[in-house]
């Protein structure tokens, strides 16, 4: 087998490889796995504006099928990790959308928020300029689209 199909198997990916938010076309179809570097509005904050603000990571723009079971994961990494493996990594949260007979049409659009405070801190990411977003399909994915993925604040 192949060294670099060995790395991507066992979820190994060198970040060199890893395109910018804003270098990736979205929104864009969830039919294998999405990793961007997405940039951080504000870094280095004190424990006050952690308190006071949660950094908030926003999946926009989800457009699903009513009636699929959809199910994706969320993986973040901190930019300074050479490489990305599942030991320097955290999981961020879940999407999941459960079929519903409806009759007001088949697709549905939503946003996924998830926190990143506490995850980053973990990380050690605190300073980093953006952080790896990584979306991997589980389920139903295929004619998902993601609108978007930025960075977002919260009182």
């Amino acid at each position: 087998m192949d060294q670099d199909k060995l790395k991507h198997k066992h979820g190994v990916t060198n970040s060199a490889e890893i395109p910018s938010a804003s270098s990736v076309v979205f929104p864009r179809k969830l039919d294998s796995t999405v990793r961007v570097d997405v940039p951080r509005p504000k870094k280095s904050r004190s424990r006050k504006d952690k308190e006071d603000e949660e950094e908030i990571l926003v999946i926009k723009g989800i457009e699903v099928d009513r009636n699929k079971f959809v199910k994706f994961d969320v993986f973040i990494n901190d930019e300074d990790d050479p490489v990305s493996r599942p030991d320097n990594t955290e999981f961020a949260g879940s999407f999941v959308s459960v079929p519903q007979k409806r009759s007001d049409g088949k697709r549905k659009s939503t946003v996924l928020s998830l926190a990143l405070t506490e995850l980053l801190e973990d990380l050690n990411a605190d300073d980093d300029d953006s952080v790896t977003v990584t979306l991997v399909p589980r389920a139903g994915t295929d004619d998902v689209t993601i609108g978007g993925i930025e960075i977002q604040f919260a009182s």
